[in-house]
């Protein structure tokens, strides 16, 4: 039984596996609590007091349940600790929790072990597969054939950082100024996002992530996950959604079937990212897929 706690920008999770028959890594709990550690957080700079308090009290959770079944614990984090500043006392106390050494990732990491994850069923055969990963802080693209990683890209945007640099997307501006606002995150995105062009020409795509699987939640009007694994999203169909999001304000987006509300305000970025993500590898759908970052860390942390 092993288990690895996640420190996001946007969320804190926990995934638990363990080998069953056959060597096959099975799936025994999976938690997630919106804590948005990077609130605030720009290019660098200090943590916020409350955003830290929110990501501790995850942590405390989530470190007693891996104790309750057992398991060895990893702990890491992504793109909002390779910001941050003055983090020592934070990340001590993160590590009291956890019961573990926190691990910050860097950007290849972060995309070789999405890949891990998001290929680990299927491993995608002969076809070249490019996965994208947007989290809160930062994207991430990797491409490789039959599970072998070939080559990867990490850019520092994301769906908190773009809400936070266009603050009409967040759903407490008017409708006409979150449209207005939609070009410019536009063009932000797809700027930042500029080196994965180098990445293609690919076969297919998957996306894995919150903001990836609320998309494919919306689409599908429903809130059972079972509704996502596999999914096929459209890249016209992602920006529908966006548009149709933006003429929301936030307590409408609530109401949305298929919405996470700890997304509801910073899914709109997302699915720009995604989108123009998309664009740079020509790419007019994706296959949404379950299996992450957090699965791809305890396959290749096991040397599977």
């Amino acid at each position: 039984m092993r288990a690895v706690i996640s420190l996001g920008s946007n969320s804190t999770r926990m995934l638990a596996v363990r080998t069953g028959a056959g060597g096959a890594l099975e799936h025994i709990e999976h938690r997630s609590a919106g804590t948005r550690l990077s609130e605030g957080l720009s290019a660098t700079g200090p943590l916020a007091a409350a955003a830290k308090q929110r990501t501790l009290d995850a942590v405390a959770a989530f470190g007693a349940r891996a104790r309750e079944l057992g398991a060895a614990t990893a702990c890491i984090s992504t793109s909002v600790l390779r910001r941050a500043t003055g983090t020592d006392d934070f990340v001590a106390e993160v590590e009291r929790l956890a019961g573990a050494p926190l691990r910050i990732l860097s950007g290849r990491e972060e995309a070789e072990y999405s890949f891990a994850g998001a290929t680990y069923a299927d491993g995608g055969g002969s076809s070249r597969v490019a996965v994208i990963d947007v989290g809160g802080g930062s994207a991430e693209c990797a491409v490789g054939r039959d599970g072998a990683l070939e080559d990867a890209e990490s850019v520092e945007i994301g769906a908190v950082r773009l809400s936070e640099r266009h603050p009409a997307l967040l759903g407490r501006s008017s409708p006409g100024e979150a449209l207005a606002a939609e070009g410019e995150a536009r063009a932000d995105a797809a700027g930042a996002q500029a080196p994965f062009v180098r990445l293609g020409p690919v076969d297919q795509v998957r996306l894995v992530g919150g903001t990836a699987t609320t998309l494919a939640l919306i689409a599908a009007g429903t809130a059972g996950l079972a509704a996502v694994e596999g999914r096929v999203l459209g890249r016209a169909e992602i920006d529908g959604i966006v548009a149709r999001l933006l003429a929301l304000p936030l307590e409408d987006r609530l109401a949305v079937p298929g919405m996470v509300p700890q997304r509801a305000d910073i899914l709109p970025a997302g699915g720009i990212v995604i989108s123009e993500a998309l664009g740079w590898l020509d790419a007019a759908t994706a296959r949404v897929e379950v299996n992450d970052l957090l699965l791809g860390f305890l396959i290749r942390s096991a040397g599977r």
